[in-house]
This record gives structure tokens, sequence and C-alpha cells, in this order.
């Protein structure tokens, strides 16, 4: 195939198959061929999404905006990926919250043993009764 739109037919294929993977290098193909196939990075922007490389696919709908700023389906697009960017970023936080709770209660329970280390010593040296 050295047409864009024949790649850009075989990336949707691919995409009825779910094989969103297959789907971006053929849309990477068709894009090659004719970097201003709006319809192209729209759904290779759906792909990114549904590999959630929400980064990747607000670059590629931020492209056809570029190439045609009244593309419905791109701004809707953008705004689901921005929202799962921000979900994926409240996630990470949120499991860096755990985590580092987690991280303090193993550094009180640290301090809590040298406490009672420190006990032990004043009480066998004397210091303490």
């Amino acid at each position: 195939m050295e047409d864009a739109d024949s790649w850009y037919k075989q990336g949707n294929d691919m995409m009825m198959q779910e094989k969103n993977e297959d789907a971006i290098l053929a849309y990477d193909k068709a894009l090659n061929l004719n970097p201003s196939h709006a319809s192209a990075w729209n759904n290779r922007g759906i792909a990114m999404f549904r590999l959630k490389l929400y980064q990747d696919a607000i670059d590629c709908y931020d492209k056809v905006i570029e190439l045609n700023p009244n593309h419905a389906n791109a701004w809707y697009n953008k705004a689901k990926a921005l929202r799962g960017l921000g979900q994926s970023v409240l996630d990470k936080a949120n499991e860096d919250r755990v985590a580092a709770a987690k991280i303090i209660n193993q550094s009180l329970a640290i301090f809590d043993s040298a406490e009672k280390c420190y006990d032990k010593g004043e009480i066998l040296s004397g210091e303490k009764t």
C-alpha cells in the first residue's frame, strides 16, 4: 500500500479488532504519506487513548485541531484525554499518599524500637531506674 487512505483504512480495521498498537503503526504510515490527514491523526489519538497514553493522544488531537480548528470530535476527544490524564495523575498521587503513610508508619516503628533501646541502655547503665 502506497497511499495514505489505504493505511488509514488498515488502521481503522485494526481498531475494530482492538489491535491498537497495530492501528497506530498503520496510522503512522498514513501520516508519513500525508501529514495533513486529520482523520488519521484523530484515530491515532483514539488508539493512544485506549492504551492510556493520554499525553500522546492529546498531542494527536492538537495536531487535528491545528489542521482543522472546527473538528468537533478532536475537541471532544482531547477533553476525554485530558480527563484521563488528570485522573491518572490523581491516581498516582493517591498511590504515593498511601505509600508515604506506610513509610511514615515504618519510620515511627523504628523510632519506637530506638526509644526502647535507649531505655534499656539507660536501665543497664544505671542512669534510669
